[in-house]
């Protein structure tokens, strides 16, 4: 199995934390999403706004079936012109160095990685996610 060490965010989701790519990531803030569109079991998505843009929303948490919501999350760097996403979280935590091990094969944008403190967290691979969301570019 081969590893790699990468920078990311650590954030707060649900119980338990999840590490975003820092490259992959443009700022965070708070926004509004609709209900959750029926498009997969897997991920949850929701058309929002973030500012005055409308965006898709990932989500990997569970939420009420409520026609609008407010949600935090991290806008991402798509590599898409005219498409915007952000992913759902419940805060950042910090800036963190995670050494990440491979993926497993059913979710490859879903990886275990390991903080210099020896905790273990999920790191998502916001690129390969966004690649097998939209077509985007990895980086």
């Amino acid at each position: 199995m081969s590893t790699s060490t990468r920078n990311g965010l650590e954030c707060r989701l649900g119980l338990g934390r999840i590490v975003l790519p820092t490259e992959a990531v443009d700022q965070f803030g708070e926004y509004r999403v609709g209900a959750k569109l029926p498009l997969n079991d897997r991920i949850g998505y929701a058309i929002g706004v973030w500012v005055d843009a409308p965006i898709l929303s990932i989500s990997l948490g569970q939420h009420p079936a409520e026609p609008s919501r407010l949600t935090n999350g991290a806008l991402l760097v798509t590599g898409v012109a005219g498409i915007r996403c952000a992913f759902e979280i419940d805060e950042p935590l910090g800036l963190v160095s995670v050494t990440i091990g491979g993926a497993t094969p059913t979710i490859p944008w879903r990886r275990t990685a390991t903080l210099e403190d020896g905790r273990s967290v999920q790191f998502v691979d916001i690129p390969l996610l966004l690649r097998e969301l939209l077509g985007a570019p990895a980086s």
